[in-house]
């Protein structure tokens, strides 16, 4: 009789050791799983860094080839212009060094939240201005979809330190009132989008160290 009413309990109690023992397997794998994934993600980055690169000019040199003057003039420089709903990937030394891992993480998630949205939009606006910029058009096309890709990953990484998604707000969708404007904001969307990855790549320099493999 006592032997089958300790039964139960030691049963019951070797459930809850069982249940802390996955529960700390489970925790003790997430630096790792956190690790793992920041690793990926700069990897990712280096190559979309590549690609920006090249994107920016080629369509300087499209620009330069179907446009005239003054994209023609060799002291032309098009005007900057701040991209609407998009965080300016700029920040001070301090101000980026201060930054926890969470709001790192979150700036960059709003950034390419935003992002693909211009960029299909300056797809389309030089589909009809550089119908034969087949290299140009090919660096576009895959733009928005290395953009997604990258906020998705960034919400996987927010998730595994712990921190909520931001709200990333439909950005106003771009407009132009003539083909100059076209170009000019196009090219302010490609070098936006350029200097947001070299910003993520620094950002993500910096998280490699702090969770190395």
């Amino acid at each position: 009789m006592q032997n089958q009413s300790l039964k139960p309990e030691a049963t019951y109690c070797e459930g809850k050791v069982g249940q802390v023992e996955r529960a700390a397997r489970l925790t003790s794998t997430q630096p790792h799983d956190l690790a793992q994934k920041i690793e990926q993600v700069q990897r990712q980055v280096a190559l979309h860094k590549n690609r920006s690169e090249s994107l920016l000019r080629e369509y300087v040199r499209a620009q330069l080839v179907s446009q005239g003057d003054p994209f023609g003039q060799p002291d032309f420089t098009p005007p900057l212009r701040p991209i609407p709903g998009l965080p300016s990937p700029d920040i001070s030394q301090e101000a980026w060094i201060s930054l926890s891992d969470a709001e790192r993480l979150r700036q960059n998630y709003t950034a390419y939240g935003v992002l693909p949205d211009h960029l299909r939009t300056v797809l389309h606006w030089q589909q009809a201005l550089n119908p034969h910029a087949n290299r140009l058009l090919d660096l576009l096309g895959s733009a928005a979809p290395q953009a997604q890709g990258l906020h998705s990953n960034l919400a996987v990484l927010l998730q595994l330190v712990g921190s909520h998604l931001p709200t990333v707000p439909i950005p106003p969708k771009l407009s132009a009132s003539n083909l100059f404007q076209e170009k000019v904001i196009g090219y302010n969307v490609c070098r936006s989008y350029h200097h947001w990855l070299l910003r993520t790549d620094k950002d993500f320099g910096l998280l490699a160290k702090k969770y190395p493999l």
